[in-house]
């Protein structure tokens, strides 16, 4: 029943536009985990599929999921409106094409956060899809975000934790970004002398429908241009267009 699990101090933040195919997936496996959230937040930009269904779906299942709709605008705002909604110490953000696919994930990436005392940090990110093609992506993929925490990060937040302090300290999700408001932040947050660390004992997966879609050379190259125009434009400036809620299903 609701309830009977123990309970952390963490909030997970989740933005959604026409995500009917993973946002169910999601909430299921954060309702079988061991522990249960503070409070599970979902910020919806007015969807036009069935995502508000499948999140009605699962109220009864997980304790404190709330959700909201506001106009679609950067998802930067659906994130900080989010955080408005919790009061937790801890943040969690993920994407609605997320999965927590072991019972224990949450009690072990808490756990790990709370004996590290870092300010923001992430976990790797495995494909939801078996495959060597998808395994040496994404193994590629974070050793590069592993490498560049150094001297520019770029942790997405499809899995992004940090503390409430460190978050209003930085000024939350800047809102006029477009594009890379998650790395943006991060830097933001390392400039001011904030730890920023990889978990080591959970792994999180992740739909592959982008780089499937896409083609994962195409993906890739873009998202290597899209790093470029920004380090020489500034996130502000930089001329990035991402279509959010484009990808709909894998």
């Amino acid at each position: 029943m609701p309830g009977a699990k123990p309970q952390i101090d963490l909030a997970i933040i989740i933005p959604t536009l026409n995500e009917e195919h993973f946002i169910g997936r999601l909430l299921d496996s954060i309702a079988a985990q061991t522990v249960a959230p503070e409070k599970v937040v979902i910020v919806d930009a007015y969807s036009k599929d069935q995502t508000i269904r499948e999140i009605k779906k699962r109220q009864g299942k997980i304790t404190h999921l709330q959700y909201f709709q506001i106009p679609q605008s950067t998802i930067a705002k659906q994130r900080n409106f989010g955080v408005k909604k919790t009061i937790s110490d801890h943040l969690l953000f993920l994407d609605a094409d997320m999965e927590l696919r072991e019972e224990d994930v949450l009690e072990r990436y808490f756990k790990e956060i709370q004996e590290r005392k870092p300010d923001a940090a992430a976990a790797t990110t495995l494909p939801d899809v078996e495959g060597w093609k998808n395994s040496i992506y994404f193994k590629a993929e974070d050793l590069a975000f592993k490498i560049t925490r150094y001297f520019w990060p770029v942790i997405t937040a499809r899995n992004l934790y940090m503390t409430r302090k460190i978050f209003n300290q930085a000024g939350g999700f800047d809102e006029e970004v477009k594009v890379g408001e998650d790395q943006e932040l991060v830097q933001r947050i390392v400039k001011m002398g904030g730890k920023l660390i990889f978990l080591e004992t959970v792994k999180l997966h992740t739909s592959v429908r982008r780089v499937e879609q896409e083609g994962r050379r195409k993906y890739a190259l873009k998202m290597i241009l899209y790093g470029l125009n920004i380090i020489l434009r500034g996130h502000k400036k930089s001329k990035i267009e991402y279509e959010f809620g484009k990808f709909k299903d894998s």
